[in-house]
């Protein structure tokens, strides 16, 4: 059942995240006017261009993503101690990986270093990266290809990290790694992701029984929102439309006990 709502989640998203949506309307438009409904192509791509202007350069990414961002605050003093540090994968780009022999990331690479810092600072911790393969059609691709290579440029020696790589999403991510680990509820982790999906992350791991201290990285807004001109901020739009969109679903089907889990 875990697998058909994956599935079929990454099929809707696909089909109506921002962007596709954009692209798709502007086909639609300049199709349109090479037929008699040349008007309504018209009126079709002079909307496109309109929404994409307005994504593009006011600041609604910032107004979707800063809220999610400031939910958690990065600890200014961490505990002496602690049991262990968890990182969520999704920072990599496994097939440029592959086919050059170096690891590289999409973004939010500072998950990673975070998690190589964290585990100097905690020489006896356990270490935990979680995160498999999210492609409908590449499965053996895992993320942990990256990471490795990653971790041992960096110095932190593999053998030392324990990685969980058959999730699929943030929801198997708590569940594979909680009945990997199996944490006593007396234990302190910490948990590392992207600022943005830390609520969701925290939400999903409390509801599996998870005490962790969350500590957010890969900020992408600041004190105060600007006007931009670039078309990245669709990205950055439709990241957050997404982060919503999966923070109420999980809460709808119980997966969470908050929408939006507070400190």
């Amino acid at each position: 059942m875990e697998n058909i709502f994956w599935v079929v989640s990454k099929i809707i998203w696909a089909l109506l995240a921002p962007e596709t949506l954009l692209l798709f309307f502007l086909i639609l438009s300049v199709s349109l006017l090479w037929t008699r409904y040349d008007k309504q192509g018209r009126a079709l791509i002079s909307f496109t261009v309109i929404m994409i202007t307005m994504v593009s350069v006011l600041p609604l990414s910032y107004w979707i993503l800063r809220p999610l961002e400031d939910q958690f605050v990065t600890p200014k003093k961490l505990p002496n101690r602690v049991d262990g540090v968890i990182v969520l994968a999704g920072a990599e780009d496994i097939s440029v990986t592959i086919a050059r022999g170096q690891p590289s990331f999409h973004g939010a690479g500072e998950r990673l270093t975070t998690f190589v810092w964290l585990s100097r600072v905690y020489p006896d911790a356990d270490l935990l990266y979680t995160g498999g393969s999210g492609s409908l059609i590449n499965q053996d691709k895992k993320p942990s290809i990256v990471a490795r290579k990653f971790f041992s440029q960096l110095g932190l020696n593999p053998k030392r990290v324990r990685f969980e790589s058959d999730s699929k999403n943030t929801l198997e991510n708590a569940l594979k790694s909680y009945n990997l680990i199996k944490p006593t509820a007396g234990q302190r982790w910490i948990l590392v992701t992207s600022a943005f999906h830390m609520p969701r992350s925290v939400g999903l791991f409390r509801k599996v029984g998870w005490n962790i201290i969350p500590y957010p990285v890969d900020f992408n807004t600041t004190k105060n929102f600007r006007i931009n001109f670039d078309l990245r901020e669709i990205g950055r739009f439709s990241q957050g439309v997404r982060e919503w969109v999966g923070l109420l679903v999980y809460w709808a089907t119980d997966q969470t006990s908050e929408l939006l889990p507070h400190p």
